[in-house]
């Protein structure tokens, strides 16, 4: 086994330990009232106990898709393991498939790098949750890897696009769509990405690939349409529950939620809470400035060491930016007529863990290894430091005064 591969099995393991030690000690073993709702739907597919939990389903709950209840009950079915060990398990195991494919895609060493990102405090509070969101961002990144063949095709119009990499495309939109309903922002990101792309390509583009685009968008379209159909069929709700209503938040408190979620989403050690103690904040500030201002002078001085973006990697940069702003739009065009909490870290995991793992994979091809290995003892110091997310964001000191 080679070194790269050590430190992959080395980070799974590491990841691996953590939410089990984070699931066991926490109260509630990180289950929140979605969570119950999962585990219910689970039991009443598995035809396991999955009330125990906090809510009991009675028949067909379509509050939410069917994807992740049915994986959990997969898992437990397959295993023999109860709703909740299988819930967590599942986000263990899919860490390391995931890490497996993107080392088979791009070397030990990316997948090393890309796996490091998995051990931030937020994002591993996101995994320790029974919520769909880890399953959702797997998904997504491999549609992220997928789009590359059609940025290919974008580049070179003569080599047309294979009927199954389209398949392929709408299956993994379909498996967002059934993880969550939101999910449905992709088809429209992928009509405003193709629309920049013939704007810049002309009616030869639209010759090339505008009958593949146009089966993409109506298939999917089709399916959200349909399911929201059928979801009226069976309850009162295309979302299967009453999403819509006012709880008499003023336009200021509602934009005041959308500041503290692009704020806090920013904040790697520890997020801001209105009317909770801010010490820690403030101390997480100073260190993240300390950290980004030493890593900037770090850059600019290795500058010419270091890998200019090449064009799929601008490709790349440019798709990020078209889902992530429609992603965006989408949720706080929500946000402002349905009074769900947040958007918190774990909508807004869409936006970040993906730009996360793009920069990680982008350093790890550094071949400046002594520069690649100086960072590394830096973002093992930024990643430790992250772990302060995992204390309560609510009432800390009296709820950590239970274990001592």
């Amino acid at each position: 086994m080679s070194r790269p591969d050590r430190w992959l099995l080395a980070i799974w393991g590491l990841l691996a330990v953590l939410l089990i030690v984070l699931c066991y000690f926490n109260p509630t073993h990180y289950l929140s009232p979605d969570s119950r709702h999962y585990l219910a739907m689970a039991g009443w597919l598995a035809g396991l106990n999955g009330g125990q939990y906090g809510h009991a389903a009675t028949g067909w709950e379509l509050d939410f898709p069917l994807g992740y209840p049915l994986l959990i009950a997969g898992v437990a079915r397959l295993t023999g393991m109860s709703l909740l060990v299988a819930s967590k398990g599942l986000n263990i195991g899919l860490a390391g498939v995931f890490l497996l494919v993107w080392r088979r895609r791009l070397g030990s060493r990316a997948a090393g790098w890309m796996g490091s990102v998995l051990l931030l405090g937020g994002n591993l509070r996101v995994l320790a949750y029974t919520w769909s969101e880890w399953t959702f961002l797997v998904v997504l990144l491999e549609g992220y890897w997928h789009c590359r063949r059609f940025v290919f095709a974008d580049i070179h119009p003569t080599v047309p696009i294979r009927t199954w990499q389209v398949f392929w495309l709408i299956v993994l939109t379909i498996s967002l769509f059934m993880l969550r309903y939101v999910g449905a922002w992709v088809v429209v990101a992928y009509a405003l990405w193709r629309l920049d792309a013939y704007r810049r390509g002309g009616r030869a583009l639209f010759r090339a690939t505008g009958r593949t685009d146009l089966f993409y968008l109506g298939t999917t379209t089709l399916v959200v349409l349909g399911t929201f159909w059928v979801n009226s069929l069976l309850t009162p709700w295309p979302l299967g529950t009453e999403r819509f209503y006012d709880v008499g938040e003023t336009w200021p408190q509602k934009l005041l939620v959308l500041v503290l979620a692009l704020v806090n989403e920013g904040l790697l050690l520890r997020d801001f809470i209105p009317n909770e103690p801010a010490q820690l904040v403030a101390l997480g500030v100073v260190l993240q400035a300390l950290l980004l201002g030493w890593v900037w002078r770090f850059l600019r001085l290795r500058q010419h060491t270091l890998p200019a973006l090449t064009e799929p990697w601008r490709q790349w940069l440019a798709i990020w930016l078209v889902v992530s702003a429609t992603y965006l739009a989408v949720v706080f065009g929500m946000r402002m007529v349905s009074p769900f909490a947040g958007p918190n870290a774990r909508m807004m995991a869409v936006v970040s863990v993906p730009f996360q793992m793009g920069v990680a994979a982008w350093v790890s091809g550094w071949t400046n290894t002594t520069a690649r290995c100086q960072l590394a003892g830096w973002w093992a110091v930024a990643v430790g430091c992250s772990w302060v997310q995992l204390l309560p964001q609510t009432d800390m000191w009296a709820k950590l005064s239970r274990f001592f």
